[in-house]
C-alpha cells in the first residue's frame, strides 16, 4: 500500500505476480497444483466457464439441488439445450440413492454447493464423486461455504471443478473468489474470453496467441489485487495454523450453539447430528426480527432469512460468545 501511495511499484506485473503467490498458498492449503487454480470475481462468473466452455449437445442433462444457492443453479438454467434434472434432499443432504433416481445416458454434469448456504449441512462430495466417476459424469462443487473450515483434499474429492467466493470464511471482501479445475476438465474446456492474463508469457507482445494451459488460461484481465493481497495473507495464516486445527475450533463452537438451542427448546432447520459437521448452525426463532436487533446492539451478527436466523462463529470467537448468545436467547 505504501508502494502505490508513492507510485514506486509496477501495478501491472504486481498484479499477476501477487496472484501467483496467493495460488502457492491455495495449492498447499488444499493439496492441488497451483497451475490448477484459476483467480475469478464470483462464483457465477466461474460458472460461466463450465457452462459457456464445454461443448454442450441439445438434451444433455444437468443435476442440480432444490434449494441451493442460486449462482449454482441459475447459470444452467439459462442455456436451452440443457435438460434440469432436480433433486429435492432429505434434512438438505444429497445421497446416491437421489442422483441414481434422475440419472439417464444424457446425465453429463452435477453441480452442487459443499455446504448449505441454508442449514450448514456438509455434502458427501467424495461418496457422490466416486459414483460420478463410473458413470462418466462431471461434478462441480461451489465451496464457498467449506473453504475455510471443513478440511478439502483436492486429491481425495477427485472432482473436476471446485469454486469458493472467499467473503464467507475466508476474511476477503466481495469481488474475488477461486477456481480449481481438473487437468481432464482444461482440455475439455473452450475459452470463452481472453486477455494478456491469459497468456503463457504475460508480457504485452503483439499479437500473441500462446494461451496457458492451466488455470491461468481464465484469467482475462487485471483481477481484484486487494482482495488477491488479503486473501494471500488468509491462506498463509491458515496454513501456519492447520485445516484441522480451525475445523476443530469451528465445529465445537457450532457443537455448543446446537446444544444451547436445543436446551432452550429452539426448533433446528435440520438434524444436525446427521452428517460432519460445518459451522453454520440455522435455527427458528419466534421473535426473529427483536432477535436480530438485540444481537446487532451487542455488537454480534447473524443473517436472517425466509424465516429462520442462521448463525455462524468465527475462529476469532471462544466459550465467552457462547455464553453471551445464551443471554440474548
Amino acid at each position: 500500500m505504501q508502494q502505490w501511495q508513492l507510485a514506486t511499484h509496477d501495478p501491472y506485473y504486481y498484479n499477476f505476480k501477487a496472484n501467483d503467490l496467493l495460488k502457492n498458498e491455495i495449492a498447499q492449503f488444499i493439496n492441488c497444483s497451483s497451475q490448477q487454480i484459476s483467480t475469478q470475481f464470483n462464483v457465477a462468473q466461474s460458472f460461466s466457464h463450465i457452462l459457456q466452455g464445454l461443448q454442450w449437445q441439445k438434451g444433455d442433462e444437468v443435476i442440480l439441488i432444490e434449494g441451493d444457492y442460486p449462482s449454482v443453479t441459475l447459470p444452467f438454467q439459462t442455456n436451452k439445450d440443457i435438460t434440469i434434472r432436480w433433486i429435492k434432499p432429505v434434512n438438505d443432504m444429497v445421497c446416491i440413492a437421489d442422483i441414481q433416481a434422475v440419472l439417464s445416458s444424457k446425465t453429463r454434469l452435477i453441480a452442487l454447493s459443499y455446504v448449505s448456504y441454508r442449514s450448514g449441512q456438509v455434502q458427501p462430495i467424495k461418496a457422490i464423486s466416486d459414483f460420478c466417476k463410473k458413470h462418466n459424469i462431471l461434478v462441480c462443487v461451489d465451496a464457498t461455504g467449506a473453504l475455510g473450515v471443513i478440511p478439502i483434499d483436492w486429491q481425495l474429492v477427485n472432482i473436476d471443478f471446485l469454486t469458493a467466493s472467499l467473503y464467507k470464511w475466508c476474511f476477503c471482501p466481495q469481488g474475488i473468489c477461486l477456481t480449481i479445475f481438473s487437468n481432464s476438465l482444461l482440455n475439455q474446456l473452450s475459452l470463452i474470453t481472453a486477455g494478456v492474463f491469459s497468456l503463457t508469457n504475460r508480457q504485452l507482445i503483439e499479437k500473441s496467441t500462446d494461451f496457458a494451459s492451466c488455470g491461468q488460461q481464465f484469467e482475462s484481465g487485471n483481477l481484484n489485487i486487494l482482495g488477491i493481497m488479503l486473501a494471500y495473507e488468509t491462506f498463509r495464516w491458515f496454513n501456519q495454523l492447520s485445516i484441522n486445527y480451525i475445523h476443530l475450533l469451528l465445529s465445537n463452537l457450532a457443537q455448543q450453539i446446537i446444544d444451547l438451542l436445543l436446551d432452550k427448546n429452539y426448533q433446528l432447520l435440520i438434524d444436525y447430528s446427521q452428517g460432519p459437521r460445518s459451522a453454520i448452525v440455522s435455527f427458528i426463532h419466534p421473535q426473529a426480527q427483536s432477535f436480530i436487533t438485540t444481537l446487532n446492539n451487542q455488537s454480534g451478527a447473524a443473517t436472517w432469512r425466509d424465516g429462520y436466523i442462521r448463525l455462524s462463529p468465527g475462529i476469532y470467537q471462544d466459550t465467552k460468545t457462547i455464553d453471551k448468545l445464551a443471554q440474548l436467547l
